[in-house]
């Protein structure tokens, strides 16, 4: 029962789970990162308007932020002293909000634009975005159920099979042809969760 090929056909049901666990796992992850970046900036901005220096707000707002956010205000806390641009080819420096935070930072060391209102700039659009993630996270749930629900169906089938006395279990795993369907259906139980995975979930493809 458990052959190769049965092994299989599991292990891409098993990475079809993973492959949902993993969707919804990363729009939490987006969600809070966004949070995490505008309180931040949010911070960072209240120390410049209180008359901090950059260097003093960016490590308060780095002490009391966590994950991207902090590493970010870190980043920003030493180029301040350091001077120079603000890094964006590192590997904690790779989201939206860390360039254009760098942005901000180039137009205010260059033009002497004030940072706090740049700043303050890019949170109102970081907070917009986050809005806008979260409709379309609520508009597509309905969406993300009905593709759960296909994906477990052919299981339901099988049991029903059973339950009625089809046989349907021996056929997948005690037949040549049975164990290859198997696969193939494994397969493309798969291929659909990813699919509908890149359909409704926004933001970069998994």
């Amino acid at each position: 029962m458990f052959g190769p090929v049965v092994s299989l056909a599991v292990g891409l049901l098993v990475a079809a789970v993973l492959c949902h666990r993993r969707g919804s796992r990363r729009i939490k992850e987006r969600a809070a990162d966004a949070h995490a970046m505008a309180e931040a900036i949010r911070t960072m901005v209240a120390g410049l308007r209180a008359g901090a220096t950059t260097v003093a707000a960016a490590e308060c707002a780095a002490a009391e932020a966590s994950g991207r956010a902090a590493a970010t205000m870190k980043t920003l806390a030493v180029t301040a002293r350091l001077g120079g641009d603000l890094p964006v080819h590192q590997a904690d420096a790779s989201s939206p909000d860390h360039h254009a935070i760098a942005k901000a930072w180039s137009l205010s060391r260059r033009h002497g634009l004030p940072l706090a209102d740049l700043l303050d700039a890019v949170r109102r659009d970081i907070v917009a975005a986050a809005r806008s993630a979260n409709r379309i996270n609520a508009g597509m749930a309905g969406a993300r159920a009905s593709a759960a629900v296909l994906a477990v169906l052919p299981a339901l089938g099988l049991l029903l099979g059973e339950a009625m006395g089809a046989g349907g279990i021996h056929v997948l795993t005690g037949t040549p042809i049975g164990r290859s369907l198997m696969v193939v259906g494994s397969g493309l139980v798969l291929g659909g969760v990813v699919w509908s995975a890149r359909l409704t979930n926004p933001g970069p493809s998994l």
